[in-house]
């Protein structure tokens, strides 16, 4: 077989174990309840909101969340998110900061579970193991990929059913939102699945894959507490500021940057597996 049909093999036996377990269902639908709840809430906030803030006209709104957001981004891109659905914005963030979690629960024995109980040898001897571990990584990436958009989709539907916003802002946002969390996500997903491909024991592999995003995070804060850029620049989801930007150039830095991320991974997760004892 060719890499190409051997990596699509994996993958489609991954999405499949993934959206059969109990683990990838149970997940799914916290994810998508979740998702969901959040939603509502905040679309109760901005009724509140409004109520609140009815004597002030949308465009001095937009002024104030402006300048809260440039305390975050830079101005073009403060200026460019001041006019998105802020529940669509808000769920962005917390898709940003969850998914790494779900990954995490999903992704620790995506390739420890296959050493532990041998099944990994059927595929040894039927695929290259650069192949395995790469349909291993897509996998996880496309189960991923879905859940965030069947949530974001909720949110959409939750967002034009109580009138936030209208169906054509609320779809260019809302897949602008979703596409910008999908770098981030591959970078997380190829992380895990070399820490997976670590370990013969799914337990160490899920301890050491949540340790391991939480040394990210950390590395992180003291970036942004000491001012040192290049420690922030190892977290996937610092590249958000680089996404969401109005500016062509600027959202491809921060695609490069992900994609500098999981291919260092993948590779790192390639090289481990291909000398691993199985």
């Amino acid at each position: 077989m060719s890499p190409a049909t051997e990596v699509n093999l994996v993958m489609l036996r991954e999405l499949r174990r993934n959206f059969r377990s109990v683990k990838g269902i149970i997940l799914s639908v916290i994810a998508l309840i979740g998702g969901t709840g959040a939603s509502l809430l905040l679309v109760k906030f901005q009724e509140f909101k409004r109520t609140q803030f009815a004597d002030m006209s949308p465009e001095d709104m937009a002024a104030i969340r402006e300048k809260g957001l440039s305390q975050v981004y830079d101005a073009d891109t403060a200026k460019s998110l001041s006019t998105s659905p802020e529940v669509l914005f808000a769920v962005l963030m917390l898709t940003i900061w969850l998914t790494p979690l779900i990954i995490s629960m999903l992704g620790y024995d995506t390739v420890a579970s296959d050493v532990q109980y041998r099944s990994v040898r059927y595929w040894s001897v039927r695929a290259r193991r650069w192949s395995y571990f790469l349909g291993k990584f897509v996998g996880l990436f496309f189960t991923i990929s879905a859940i965030t958009l069947a949530m974001h989709a909720l949110v959409w539907v939750v967002c034009i059913a109580r009138g936030e916003a209208s169906a054509g802002a609320t779809f260019g946002w809302g897949m602008r939102f979703w596409a910008t969390t999908l770098p981030m996500s591959a970078a997380w997903c190829a992380i895990a699945t070399f820490i997976s491909a670590l370990f013969r024991v799914p337990i160490w592999a899920l301890l050491v894959t949540m340790a391991g995003f939480f040394a990210l995070w950390l590395l992180w804060v003291i970036g942004v507490a000491a001012d040192w850029p290049a420690f922030t620049y190892v977290y996937p989801n610092t590249y958000d500021k680089f996404l969401l930007s109005p500016h062509i150039w600027r959202a491809i830095t921060g695609v490069g940057g992900c994609a500098a991320i999981a291919a260092v991974a993948t590779a790192a997760g390639m090289t481990v597996f291909s000398r691993k004892d199985i």
